[in-house]
């Protein structure tokens, strides 16, 4: 069964916040004994996604564990109080945490009640509504034996308080003891460590009433005290190095809750051992119109983008890049900035998350992804700046911004080109370079939903950095009109001013393109260059054209719901493998061959140039 992610929100809705109780029943539960226990929690405040990692902040939770009241309630007179304290290693990205719950917190029947929250080292501290979920019983020889509830530690610890009073000899030994049997359990291979750290703090605990004995002057001195404490803490120290020390951070398999994980992980293993491994060959991951959605009462196929980002990345590690060509997020007809917001960085945080290799991973622009009202859903589909995501809030979001030697882009353009291997250059392009210019009653002059543009500052750094001695390689978002002919040529800006300097690239010679707008680019090619492709999405359809011998390839969309040709066939293939669609291409420079492995959905293709 699929781990079920439960959103919580921060900022705490409810008009009567003290009442306010989320019960969480019908997706989350435990039993008494349960141990190592998932719990998937997505952090919002007003419906915009936490970003843990900027303000280093981890998951916690506290509250009782008991017999609930009238009101479901639980307190200190009817329960036991409990509380987890995650890490960083929790966080899965794009919101989400997800903590393995030790079987300390379903001490005994009965019903959680309390609070989830975010916390940091600096004070910082965010809770959520009141949360409510059940605790069943099974057997109570399982985990507990009778109550009040006392854990195998704890029980020491009563212990070595009883003797307190005597000698130090005892005492020593009590706490050798527990240092045996934490020790003895990592040994045997428990590596619940979060749970031995907080028995370790249970400990720490007593013994501070302890020292306060002490300053009373009661019982045994403090420097044998502390000389009996650093030896545990010491002891437990090592035993916990030695366990994270042998332990590997693999995305991969972490990330497998993601919209319930991989659809068919043997499949894909199958789909990335397949990919061609010489070295002659250069590989790239294209995925395109993933059309990421949190939530939907329209369509249930719209909630599976993040699953979709799963497939790509988990062969990162078997090719030379890495694309998600544009539309990364669905967003309905735009309009509602904070959910666009949110699914932006839920996107691009999810995809972060995944990379484990050094392989570079692109996120392009597409009409969807800036969040422009779509023509088609309002009369009134102008856009005011503060209704939009700006080129700029993308640029963060998608990376634009973050440096990487790798990656030659023009400042912090979407637009950029990168060094792949067998002397291939893999460019990206924005085929919505929007303009931010308003006119006379404030409302964007440019629509980036419904129109396409290519800016000349893009156009012209285009020419200036085409390179004849490369095997060139391009992705837009967006098909050429002049080639595809989508029948929007009025909102295709500049697009034969692209379509004539990839002509004049593949000539050779000097020159001088004036556009249908006014603009004008200049280029210098000394001879005729090669391109082994132009690939691009936006009209959810696999196709092909060659034009003026350029080879322009278009891959269907990842969101399973709008396949334009086969829509139909493509929802009846939602839960199974081929509800993905995406291609690996393989490039040969020396025999001028590409060949496109499909995973999903669709066929393998392949073509000479």
């Amino acid at each position: 069964m699929a781990i079920t992610t439960i959103v919580m929100d921060v900022y705490k809705p409810g008009s009567e916040l003290k009442n306010k109780v989320v019960d969480i029943s019908d997706s989350f539960n435990a039993r008494v004994g349960d141990n190592q226990v998932r719990l998937v929690v997505k952090y919002v405040e007003r419906g915009i996604v936490e970003r843990m990692e900027q303000e280093q902040l981890t998951p916690f939770m506290m509250g009782f564990v008991g017999q609930p009241d009238e009101e479901q309630k639980v307190t200190a007179e009817t329960g036991i109080a409990v509380s987890y304290h995650g890490s960083s290693e929790d966080i899965i990205g794009g919101g989400k945490v997800r903590m393995d719950l030790p079987g300390t917190m379903f001490p005994q029947e009965g019903a959680f009640y309390g609070f989830f929250g975010l916390e940091n080292s600096d004070g910082k501290r965010a809770t959520t509504n009141n949360v409510f979920f059940r605790v069943e019983n099974d057997n109570p020889d399982m985990y507990v034996d009778t109550l009040p509830f006392r854990t195998e530690l704890q029980k020491l610890l009563d212990e070595a308080t009883a003797k307190s009073q005597t000698t130090f000899g005892d005492i020593s030994n009590a706490w050798e003891a527990l240092k045996k049997e934490i020790e003895d359990a990592l040994a045997k291979g428990n590596t619940d460590i979060d749970s031995y750290l907080s028995r370790l703090k249970l400990a720490e605990q007593s013994l501070e009433q302890y020292e306060k004995d002490l300053a009373a002057g009661k019982g045994i001195s403090q420097g044998d005290l502390d000389s009996a404490l650093n030896g545990i803490k010491d002891g437990v120290n090592n035993a916990v190095d030695a366990v994270t020390g042998g332990l590997t951070y693999l995305s991969n398999d972490m990330m497998t809750d993601v919209n319930g994980g991989y659809t068919d992980l043997q499949k894909l293993k199958e789909f990335k051992n397949s990919i061609d491994t010489d070295t002659n060959l250069t590989r790239i991951a294209f995925a395109t119109d993933t059309h990421h959605e949190a939530e939907s009462n329209w369509r249930q196929h719209m909630t599976s983008g993040l699953r979709h980002v799963l497939n790509p990345m988990y062969v990162q590690d078997a090719v030379d890049a890495v694309i998600f060509n544009g539309d990364n997020i669905n967003n309905g007809g735009g309009g509602d900035k904070a959910t666009a917001n949110y699914l932006v960085q839920d996107f691009s945080t999810t995809v972060r998350s995944l990379v484990d290799s050094d392989t570079p991973v692109l996120i392009n622009k597409g009409n969807h992804d800036n969040n422009y009202k779509d023509a088609t859903v309002f009369d009134d589909a102008r856009s005011l700046p503060s209704q939009i995501l700006s080129n700029a809030e993308l640029a963060h979001y998608f990376g634009y911004d973050v440096k990487d030697d790798r990656i030659v882009r023009d400042g912090n353009s979407a637009y950029c080109y990168i060094e792949l291997p067998n002397n291939v250059r893999m460019y990206v392009l924005d085929s919505y370079d929007t303009p931010e210019t308003l006119d006379k009653d404030g409302y964007l002059d440019f629509n980036a939903r419904q129109n396409s543009i290519y800016g000349q500052k893009q156009l012209q750094w285009l020419a200036n950095t085409l390179d004849v001695s490369k095997t060139t390689v391009l992705f837009a978002h967006n098909p050429v009109e002049q080639v595809f002919g989508t029948g929007n040529a009025g909102n295709e800006v500049n697009h034969d001013v692209l379509h004539q300097l990839l002509n004049a690239f593949v000539s050779g010679g000097n020159g001088t393109i004036n556009g249908a707008t006014g603009i004008t680019v200049k280029y210098t090619f000394d001879k005729a260059g090669t391109i082994a492709g132009v690939f691009t999405g936006h009209l959810h359809k696999s196709s092909m054209v060659v034009d003026h011998t350029i080879n322009y390839v278009q891959t269907t969309c990842q969101a399973v719901y709008a396949d334009n040709d086969h829509q139909e066939e493509r929802n009846n293939k939602f839960g199974t493998w081929q509800e993905d669609a995406f291609d690996v291409i393989e490039i040969d420079p020396v025999k001028k061959h590409v060949k496109l492995k499909r995973y999903g959905y669709g066929e393998d293709r392949e073509y000479d140039y």
